[in-house]
């Protein structure tokens, strides 16, 4: 997991870390308030390095933080369209406890 500082009125990215704290202590380095700067968490794709989003199955289980790219890839171990299940064709697992 990675951390940016980003300016307050550009977006843009002014430094990178892996702790929250080395973040802060470089905004006390440069002298930069909470008006200018802030903090923000980003997650890490589960297939590279790149920044992912969260995506889901096709019954809405989340399935982590991936990338544009590596979701359209191969590198995307799960199924994308809609798998059988007990309530829809009789087995397999069942999403609720209703029985």
């Amino acid at each position: 997991m990675k951390y940016q500082v980003k300016c307050m009125h550009t977006d843009k990215v002014l430094f990178e870390a892996f702790s929250r704290y080395e973040c802060g202590e470089w905004m006390e380095y440069e002298q930069l308030g909470m008006g200018d700067a802030w903090i923000d968490q980003v997650i890490s794709c589960r297939g590279c390095d790149n920044e992912g989003e969260e995506q889901y199955d096709a019954h809405g289980i989340s399935t982590g933080y991936w990338c544009t790219e590596c979701y359209e890839s191969s590198k995307y171990p799960y199924r994308k369209d809609r798998y059988e299940t007990i309530e829809t064709h009789g087995y397999g697992e069942r999403l609720s406890d209703d029985y």
